[in-house]
């Protein structure tokens, strides 16, 4: 999963038939803007969505290089164009501790902070943030009266 990068809102017309590894090509190059031939992989559309909204794209990208420049320009030449996302695909632990994360963080930015989401640790203010959870740690035993008279 370390080389997958996910990509949402490329245009979808539900073909079977379509050549994903080609939409995608020409997206990287009119939106991104990236004339380098990335070479990929695997290529494929993720399950159709109930709404009909385009499906995301999965993109197994070759070279580790390729895929943090991909990475790097998307976030630059789309954070203007709000219907297109590009992102790292994680496992489904780090999926849930970001989860858990997002809003600790945009608490701490709204807060002034400077707070930073990488995999699946937060950074506020360039200090790893560590939350706690009941479930993680347990309250300190209490001490019993057994009944013994002391």
């Amino acid at each position: 999963m370390r080389e997958n990068l996910i990509f949402k809102g490329v245009p979808d017309d539900y073909n079977p038939d379509e050549d994903t590894e080609a939409i995608l090509k020409d997206f990287i190059k009119s939106e991104i803007q990236i004339e380098e031939e990335i070479n990929f992989h695997v290529v494929h559309r993720l399950k159709p969505k109930k709404d009909k909204s385009p499906r995301g794209i999965v993109a197994k990208v070759e070279r580790r290089k390729d895929r943090n420049m991909v990475l790097s320009a998307a976030i630059q030449k789309l954070k203007n164009k709000k219907q297109f996302v590009v992102h790292e695909q994680y496992p489904i632990e780090i999926i849930e501790r970001r989860r858990e994360l997002v809003p600790i963080l945009k608490d701490a930015r709204t807060k002034g902070h400077e707070a930073v989401l990488k995999e699946g640790r937060l950074y506020i203010d360039k200090k790893r943030f560590y939350p706690r959870k009941s479930s993680q740690h347990p309250p300190p035993p209490v001490a019993m009266d057994h009944g013994n008279g002391e």
